[in-house]
């Protein structure tokens, strides 16, 4: 299919309902063949100054992929940096990448371990991996695997990714990576301020239920609500969205009368 059928049937679907299942997109015809087409749409920033129905034309590119993979999967991963901090893609790009199943887990690592990949593209990677073990029960090993030996490899001072996977390796409740988890924070090699410290991790992992010293000072937490935490609960936790996601072209609501795109919209 070329590339402006594709864009005819996508163009009209225009912004999705949340909390609602995805669309069959596999209903439009849409092959294999079409996925790199698809990632290219995924890609093409044109669409974010519309105001029509083709502004989501990236979103729904990329859920079409979903029943594609691992059609475009390498595509996909290439382009991470160019959607790193789009909120949808970080929310749903997992999703999608998970569909792969095994044929991801390699990929994402690469990109992870990689030092010319953008600093707010990784989380992605990892967040994907995550995305996999959880879906996939076959695979959690192996994801884990992958997520200690990026543990292990990852560059010498490189704390801050240490402390990304140290965190995503809480969030899958990996018992099994504390060994490395602790011999990392022996050579004092993780950012704590990204995972917790390793009491934090221990919390985390269920492996304890209190603290036995007390919570140091994080940088990255306000000080004013330093005096409100709570030092047996763990810092690291899985996000969990609360609230419905505020529609990209509906009033923003700070009150300003603009849409929530062109104002608040991180």
């Amino acid at each position: 299919m070329d590339k402006q059928r594709i864009l005819k049937i996508l163009a009209v679907l225009g912004e999705p309902t949340d909390n609602r299942p995805w669309r069959d997109y596999s209903a439009y015809g849409l092959t294999a063949a079409d996925a790199p087409t698809l990632v290219e749409l995924v890609a093409d920033n044109s669409f974010v100054e519309s105001e029509g129905a083709d502004y989501w034309v990236p979103l729904h590119s990329w859920r079409a992929l979903l029943h594609l993979m691992p059609a475009g999967l390498p595509e996909l991963i290439g382009i991470f940096d160019v959607v790193a901090e789009d909120d949808w893609a970080h929310d749903e790009i997992p999703l999608v990448v998970a569909a792969a199943g095994e044929a991801a887990l390699d990929p994402l690592l690469d990109y992870v371990l990689d030092k010319r990949n953008d600093e707010f593209a990784i989380p992605l990677a990892l967040q994907c991996l995550v995305e996999i073990g959880n879906r996939h029960r076959k695979l959690r090993k192996p994801v884990i695997e992958r997520l200690v030996y990026g543990l292990k490899h990852t560059a010498v001072r490189d704390y801050g990714l240490r402390g990304l996977i140290v965190a995503e390796l809480v969030s899958l409740r990996a018992v099994e990576a504390m060994p490395a988890i602790r011999a990392a924070f022996a050579e004092d090699q993780v950012d704590w301020t990204v995972s917790g410290d390793l009491e934090d991790v221990e919390l985390g992992m269920g492996l304890r239920t209190k603290r036995d010293t007390p919570r140091p000072s994080y940088k990255a937490v306000q000080e004013d609500a330093a005096d409100e935490d709570d030092d047996n609960e763990p810092l690291v936790e899985q996000v969990i969205r609360a609230e419905p996601k505020i529609g990209r072209n509906e009033p923003c609501p700070c009150g300003s009368g603009k849409k929530y795109k062109k104002c608040c919209m991180p």
